[in-house]
């Protein structure tokens, strides 16, 4: 009976205290798993919240594979997806559509990237979090916002005017209105402009992986450059070219620089990208570790690009190679192909380029397999192959170096080490990639003499670069957009995002009419590329979902 009345006391008052402090008696704290209110408390887990901006970021670029970085190269002047006319993105007017994968994922992609750092940036600012000082506070925040700047400039040149979205969504949200393309550069500039100001030096970073000053600044003057404010684009690259932390690389250098090659091939070597290897050029270098759980994978730009020369045969039909090895460049599939304006008529104003020499284009290679009676010769050179086995150069057109790492790949990958023959799975960089490197800063301020009227100073700016590469050095009467774009491909082919290039200086059409194959009339397509195609599609299952606020169209596509 007394332990009756006791339950009874204890559930009055139980009562009676609920109904004083019902708002907090019933306030859920979670213990077991995270959530925004429990996640982003402490500076180390802001750290981890922006470490998780720069993984997601290399993830959806560099690493990202056929959904990313590879649609930059194969839809532009530079190459062709190589596996038939039809295939992905070839036809602009036949695929290029609001409802195709390859137009939805990285506009997908992309607002994942900006909820992350909008979530960091609505609670780094609360004063109940704990930073070892308001500096460390500032540098955070000045990343995030580095990180929705160069997402929104994607975006922004992509599709042109965007949803902007700065705040944090914690509730469903369906009525999304695109911004204009001016807004969402200017929505840009201001994020980097933080960020520039905020971020450390290069001289201030005790470890390679993180963004500095001078990476904003250049991305900022890139957006400079699409306003038409040469001047602030001059003033800004300027600033990261005479920084002293950086040096465009003119000495062999790194991990391999004892061997046969040249400091271009030394430049995209296992090892080479970051600072600690010497290399003062790198501005910011997407990381990678090899055997390390989530260090990446390296770009399978090795597979894709790399030409499947394992296929070729010779006239008896016996295979030429003993299979794909190291010394070859690993397993290419031919996924897509150069352009014969990339691999030939580029190189022909400039005899002696370094850009083009046999370490860094491989253009011929030596029959290997014993039963070949041209084992030991050149299979080009001896005429072992009339052909290249396919009428899209799948299984031969050239290798590019600085998308393999020949005769470095991990020995875990190697079937037979005395012949070099090498697995399936020898189909990565397995390396560092660059995001962004000082060459291009001088390709940029060059850009940018352009438009001021400074050709003079933007062809002192490429001979920079042609002086390093042992080419010819230009005059300011060569100078035009089309010469920029010209020395963009020698300088950084397969490297920088082509297609965003030719998309902000509004070439797509002719470029990609002069010099991709199935459209300049060398393969029978019929294929059109569009002004309208300078802008891709809003995807359409973005503007259904979006059912309280109209997502308009880009014209062309309606």
């Amino acid at each position: 009976m007394k332990i009756n009345k006791y339950i009874i006391l204890l559930s009055a008052f139980l009562v009676i205290f609920s109904s004083c402090n019902e708002d907090k008696w019933l306030e859920e704290e979670v213990y077991d798993f995270y959530t925004p209110d429990n996640s982003y408390l402490t500076e180390a887990q802001f750290e981890q919240s922006v470490a998780r901006l720069y993984n997601l970021t290399d993830l959806y670029t560099v690493w990202g594979g056929a959904t990313s970085h590879f649609i930059f190269q194969y839809t532009t002047d530079l190459a062709y997806d190589a596996i038939g006319p039809t295939h992905e993105l070839n036809s602009y007017e036949d695929r290029l559509v609001p409802d195709y994968i390859r137009v939805r994922t990285p506009w997908q992609r992309s607002y994942e990237i900006i909820a992350q750092a909008n979530t960091i940036l609505g609670r780094i600012d609360n004063p109940e979090t704990e930073f070892s000082s308001e500096e460390s506070r500032t540098a955070l925040k000045a990343e995030a916002l580095f990180f929705r700047g160069f997402t929104y400039k994607y975006l922004g040149i992509l599709y042109g005017g965007v949803p902007l979205s700065l705040e944090e969504i914690t509730e469903p949200k369906r009525d999304f209105v695109r911004a204009t393309q001016e807004e969402v550069f200017a929505q840009c500039i201001e994020d980097l402009t933080f960020a520039a100001e905020n971020l450390p030096d290069v001289s201030e970073l005790g470890g390679e992986a993180r963004i500095t000053k001078s990476v904003a600044k250049h991305l900022l003057a890139e957006l400079y450059i699409i306003n038409k404010d040469f001047s602030k684009a001059i003033e800004l690259t300027t600033e990261v070219i005479d920084n002293p932390g950086y040096a465009l690389m003119t000495q062999r250098f790194g991990s391999r620089m004892d061997e046969p090659g040249d400091v271009y091939w030394d430049l995209f070597r296992r090892g080479n990208q970051n600072r600690s290897s010497g290399n003062t050029e790198s501005l910011w270098v997407a990381q990678y570790e090899y055997n390390v759980t989530g260090g990446g994978r390296g770009s399978i730009i090795t597979q894709y690009l790399g030409p499947g020369y394992y296929n070729l045969v010779d006239e008896d039909d016996n295979s030429l190679f003993i299979g794909p090895t190291t010394q070859n460049g690993g397993r290419g599939i031919g996924w897509f192909t150069a352009s014969d304006f990339m691999i030939d008529d580029v190189w022909e104003s400039v005899p002696g380029d370094m850009r083009n020499s046999e370490y860094n284009i491989i253009r011929d290679l030596v029959v290997d397999n014993p039963d070949s009676k041209f084992y030991g010769q050149k299979m080009i050179e001896s005429g072992a192959i009339k052909d290249v086995g396919d009428i899209y150069k799948r299984q031969w057109s050239a290798i590019f170096s600085k998308t393999t790492v020949a005769n470095n790949f991990p020995e875990e990958l190697f079937v037979d080490e005395s012949t070099g023959q090498v697995s399936n799975n020898a189909s990565s960089t397995f390396r560092d990639h660059y995001q962004m490197r000082l060459a291009e800063t001088y390709l940029l301020r060059a850009e940018a003499y352009l438009g001021n009227s400074q050709t003079a100073l933007a062809a002192e700016d490429i001979n920079m670069l042609r002086d390093r590469a042992n080419a010819p050095l230009v005059n300011a009467g060569d100078i035009d957009i089309d010469f920029i774009l010209d020395e963009r491909a020698r300088e950084l082919h397969f490297e920088e995002y082509r297609l965003l290039t030719l998309k902000r200086l509004n070439k797509v059409v002719d470029r990609v009419t002069a010099y991709n194959p199935y459209y300049n009339g060398k393969y029978d397509t019929g294929f059109v590329v569009h002004d309208y195609h300078t802008l891709w599609p809003i995807p359409q299952q973005e503007i259904e979902r979006n059912t309280e606020a109209v997502l308009e169209q880009n014209p062309g596509y309606n």
